[in-house]
């Protein structure tokens, strides 16, 4: 009988064949499997992971505001070329437009550094920026005062830099034509300078936020001042609380001299400083004569606090500098004349004043100071 038979060759044929039918199914399985993984972890738009290897250094992205003429140009540092092209920028476009970009850019929470000091030229404008948010933050007023202060605000909710403060708190002095802010500015510049953190290495912008407070003529924020320059272990932020006392005086005489007459803590601490600062008083005027008055003949007076006084009275000294908010212009030699004419009138009364007899050598000391200036004036 005959049998059908298989060639070899044949049978070498159909065996792979059925086989791989047999693994057909685990293959697919397989590829999906690989096709899954590598969607997944693919890199897509808006994904943090970098596309390309070789970008170098890992420098933070501007993120805020992409589509802005000028955020794509912002590597890590701001150089003053680039503010410059930024400025440009944002002043050739609509002024509503530019206000969006800054905010959002502000909201986004990113920075440059600039390689530059703070540094305060005529009228509180800035002529030097440390960081992008500053830079941003001084050119908003130019564009828009309204707009930067509502930014500013925003600002001074959270504990950004003290740099970024102190311009945010002159952007709303100078973008809020109200009195109402008053309140606002001096509480948010004290939470500035009582600031632990700030207050360990104050930075230029911390240090003339203190004009604010002269801004708004805060003689309530004496206590704070007081305790400050009563600090011996820190002269930078006692000198700072002193010249501000020291121009709320020449703003405020009679409420600060009544006040500095009650804070005996500071009389003890700092005699000479606060004795100079009597010497501030205008005679002519009647409230400040009693203040002085009061001051002089108290029985707790030292040899130190008196001799000071009449060593520096009148004490017409003015600091000229640049400021955030406030200017200090000094005064005319035609107004220091008539001052000292009509104050050396008051000094002489109170030379036969019999309350002032125990005080007779520094009043004498007080009329040849005078005296002598008005003859060399002459």
């Amino acid at each position: 009988m005959v049998r059908n038979s298989v060639e070899p060759e044949d049978s070498a044929i159909r065996f792979p064949f059925l086989l791989m039918l047999r693994l057909l199914p685990f293959i697919t399985l397989i590829i999906l499997g690989i096709g899954c993984a590598f969607y997944f972890l693919m890199p897509r738009e808006g994904s943090n992971v970098s596309k390309n290897k070789d970008s170098g250094p890992n420098i933070p992205k501007i993120s805020a505001n992409r589509n802005a003429s000028w955020a794509g140009e912002i590597g890590p540092t701001a150089s003053t070329e680039l503010l410059s092209s930024i400025e440009k920028n944002l002043t050739t476009i609509p002024t509503a437009q530019a206000v969006v970009e800054i905010e959002e850019f502000l909201k986004g929470g990113e920075d440059r550094t600039t390689g530059l000091s703070l540094r305060i030229a005529k009228d509180g404008r800035l002529a030097g920026w440390p960081t992008l948010r500053v830079f941003l933050l001084d050119l908003l007023l130019k564009l828009n005062p309204g707009e930067a202060s509502r930014i500013s605000r925003e600002i001074l909710s959270a504990y950004t830099s003290a740099d970024e403060w102190a311009i945010a708190l002159r952007n709303v002095a100078k973008g809020e034509d109200s009195v109402e802010n008053r309140e606002y500015l001096r509480k948010q510049t004290e939470a500035l300078i009582t600031n632990a953190e700030w207050q360990q290495n104050p930075s230029v912008g911390f240090l003339n936020a203190f004009d604010v407070l002269v801004y708004v003529e805060s003689t309530e924020s004496l206590p704070l001042l007081s305790g400050l320059v009563q600090r011996k272990d820190r002269n930078d932020l006692a000198h700072a609380a002193f010249l501000t006392l020291d121009r709320l005086v020449q703003r405020q005489p009679s409420k600060m001299l009544s006040l500095l007459k009650e804070d005996l803590a500071l009389q003890q601490s700092r005699p000479e400083m606060t004795a100079q600062q009597f010497a501030r008083a205008d005679l002519r005027d009647v409230l400040q004569q009693d203040i002085v008055k009061e001051w002089l003949i108290d029985s707790s007076r030292t040899s130190t606090e008196l001799e000071n006084f009449a060593a520096i009275y009148p004490n017409n000294n003015r600091l000229v500098s640049n400021n955030l908010l406030t200017f200090d212009a000094q005064t005319s030699g035609t107004e220091l004349r008539k001052h000292d004419r009509e104050v050396l009138e008051v000094i002489r009364r109170w030379q036969n004043d019999p309350s002032l007899e125990i005080r007779s050598r520094y009043l004498r000391t007080m009329e040849t100071r005078i005296s002598n200036f008005i003859n060399n004036a002459d």
